[in-house]
C-alpha cells in the first residue's frame, strides 16, 4: 500500500488563522562581493525574519554576502 504525503512550506494557513497569508511579503536583494544581485520574494512576519531567511538562502548558494536590501510589498 502507498500513501502520498504532502507538506505546506506556510506555518499557516487562512484555516488557522482566518488570514490568507501567514506574514507579510518582502522583496530581498543580496548583494555579494562578486557584484551579483540575488533577489528572493520571501513571507516572513517582520523585517528581520525576512532578513534571516535571504541569508539562509545565500548561504545555500554559497556566496559571501556583503549586503541584505529588504524591501516590503506594499
Amino acid at each position: 500500500m502507498t500513501a502520498t504525503v504532502q507538506t505546506s512550506m506556510f506555518s499557516r494557513s487562512r484555516l488557522y488563522s482566518k488570514r490568507y497569508f501567514s506574514g507579510n511579503l518582502y522583496t530581498v536583494y543580496v548583494n555579494t562581493e562578486d557584484g551579483e544581485v540575488h533577489e528572493y520574494e520571501v513571507e516572513a512576519d517582520n523585517f528581520t525574519e525576512a532578513t534571516r531567511q535571504a541569508e539562509e538562502m545565500a548561504y545555500s548558494v554559497c556566496t559571501d554576502i556583503t549586503y541584505i536590501e529588504v524591501y516590503q510589498f506594499a
